[in-house]
């Protein structure tokens, strides 16, 4: 009895860490190249493979229905941040190189360059694969 049900402990172990864990931040630098993870927003559902965990350069895909997606392109994943804050005389504080839950990702399209940023809905989940 006990060797089964050891068994089926370690069944569901594995069954576990192979489907991936969801988790509440995800810190850049603690990816390897080749990760991959999923952001759900109130609005969309993010598939991503990191590229340099350094950067926070990765491959992104985009779907409004977690369903069909968009052909991956490059962005940088800058931080977690809040938005613009009106009591900040419009400041934005980003944490930087990392994904947090509760709080939107501000990514730059393409480019690090300022006009190529944006910010997404805030993020209801985190998974890493």
């Amino acid at each position: 009895m006990l060797l089964r049900s050891t068994a089926l402990l370690c069944a569901l172990a594995a069954t576990a860490i192979a489907r991936g864990d969801d988790v509440r931040q995800i810190q850049l630098g603690n990816l390897n190249p080749g990760s991959r993870f999923e952001i759900s927003t109130t609005d969309r559902v993010y598939r991503g493979e990191m590229v340099d965990p350094t950067t926070g350069e990765a491959r992104l895909a985009a779907s409004r229905n977690g369903v069909q997606f968009s052909q991956p392109q490059t962005v940088f994943l800058l931080g977690a941040t809040q938005g613009r804050q009106a009591e900040a005389g419009g400041l934005m504080l980003v944490k930087m190189n990392q994904l947090q839950t509760g709080m939107c990702v501000e990514l730059g399209l393409g480019s690090l360059e300022e006009s190529d940023r944006c910010i997404t809905e805030p993020v209801r989940a985190l998974h890493i694969d």
